[in-house]
């Protein structure tokens, strides 16, 4: 299995490969954050009502922002507060977690990512990527600095996306994959289970029947 994806798109690639790693067998992401955006999760408008929104619209002189709303909150006394257990559970760029990772077979991972890019900084994607060469994982991140990488046709702009065509950055890429996982077949997993110590909250994830499953229990409770 191989899944690509542009911006969010490709954190939720990332994210797959994260809780079920005998599963993907190679991530193509484009300009996806190796933290999630806050504001997508529904509770923007509590972090900052024009900041945070989730589109925002300048006019002459009003500026119109609109919101979603989740269950998740700020509010600590909330049963849905957003806490750094769920914060981090969520992050592609956790070093703990990504030693847990490493204990799996591992995805082959390719990126792109631009310097100018605003909405997802490009620094934290060259620490998640020196991380995933420092624990053993065939990882390939392609910095987009300068304007003479821009050609017109692969990479457009420098802006976030780089204008890069999906189909174009699936077609470059994948034959690449398919070959080294020819190469380099996974040997068969019975332990399709994964589990992520995040602060106070322990999250399981399991295949069962062909379905992913999820159970989270307290610290306490997991070690006794």
């Amino acid at each position: 299995v191989i899944i690509a994806g542009g911006s969010y798109g490709g954190y939720l690639a990332s994210l797959c490969a994260k809780i079920a790693p005998w599963a993907i067998d190679g991530v193509i992401d484009n300009s996806g954050g190796a933290k999630f955006v806050e504001r997508m999760l529904g509770f923007g408008k509590e972090l900052g009502y024009r900041d945070n929104a989730c589109v925002a619209t300048p006019l002459e002189h009003i500026y119109i922002c609109f919101h979603d709303k989740t269950f998740w909150t700020l509010n600590p006394t909330s049963p849905y507060f957003f806490s750094p257990a769920r914060r981090k559970i969520r992050y592609i760029l956790e070093p703990k977690h990504l030693e847990i990772q490493a204990k799996y077979p591992k995805p082959i991972y390719v990126s792109y990512h631009s310097i100018k890019d605003y909405e997802l900084p490009l620094k934290e994607k060259v620490e998640l990527y020196k991380l995933y060469e420092k624990l053993g994982f065939d990882a390939t991140l392609h910095t987009v600095r300068y304007q003479k990488q821009i050609d017109g046709r692969f990479i457009k702009n420098l802006d976030h996306g780089l204008g890069i065509p999906f189909k174009a950055l699936v077609n470059k890429h994948l034959p690449e994959i398919l070959e080294k996982i020819k190469a380099h077949p996974k040997p068969p997993y019975k332990n399709k289970s994964i589990s992520y110590p995040s602060d106070d909250l322990l999250y399981h994830f399991f295949q069962k029947s062909d379905k992913m499953h999820l159970e989270i229990s307290r610290v306490e409770d997991a070690c006794g």
